[in-house]
């Protein structure tokens, strides 16, 4: 509810905006011509029309632009959202478990020194899309990711290749433990658009039994669980 509204405001604001914009150029053009007419001897009524038909083809001109920039723009979007396999419309995930607690002890020996932030795909934001994805990876001697695989994600690899650019950029610190090397862990990352699933009854939703938010919640009980 709050992207459409958003996006609704934000189409009414640029389309006030070009409207203001081209009100401003057709009084200019229409002075500016009929002054130039009348200054070469034309006579007011007839200036006046040569001016208002010269004003009304630009006006016509400039419109027939914006729709086919527009539509372009549109099919250029749309051709992006394919190759990337993002589904047609706002896509929400229904999570209803509670957050993780940090405090319990994880199974994996490393933490993670620092927010860890994926940064979250352009297109699907702009199209309202969420998504998860689950990142298998192991953590080398220099505490950082390496040999990061996709184990799911859902509805499109564009989560996973987020979740796999924060795993690359994190640096992991050891706890209390000694570690084991060559090990692979798996990390959940969900995707959220902040007012974008708070309706059940808005856009369209993940099948509860979607393999995807299967493996996420298996993962987060895995790491909420004792080593």
């Amino acid at each position: 509810m709050l992207i459409q509204t958003t996006r609704t405001i934000s189409r009414l604001t640029l389309r006030a905006l070009f409207y203001v914009a081209l009100f401003i150029v057709v009084v200019f053009a229409h002075l500016s011509i009929t002054g130039a007419l009348r200054a070469e001897g034309v006579g007011g009524g007839l200036a006046l029309f040569i001016s208002g038909a010269t004003v009304l083809g630009l006006v016509l001109i400039s419109i027939a632009a914006a729709d086919f920039s527009s539509t372009l723009l549109a099919r250029w979007r749309d051709s992006r959202r394919v190759a990337q396999g993002l589904p047609d419309g706002a896509c929400c995930v229904v999570w209803q478990n509670a957050e993780p607690n940090l405090d319990d002890e994880a199974s994996m020996p490393w933490e993670i020194a620092g927010p860890l932030r994926a940064r979250y795909p352009g297109l699907a934001r702009r199209l309202g899309i969420e998504g998860v994805a689950i990142a298998e990876f192991e953590v080398g001697s220099n505490g950082r990711a390496k040999n990061i695989h996709i184990v799911s994600a859902w509805p499109s690899d564009v989560f996973f290749h987020a979740a796999r650019d924060a795993l690359a950029r994190a640096r992991f610190t050891l706890k209390d433990v000694h570690p084991r090397f060559g090990v692979s862990y798996k990390m959940p990352f969900v995707f959220r658009i902040a007012g974008a699933s708070k309706r059940a009854d808005r856009g369209r939703h993940a099948d509860p039994h979607n393999p995807a938010l299967s493996s996420v919640e298996e993962a987060m009980k895995r790491m909420r669980s004792d080593a």
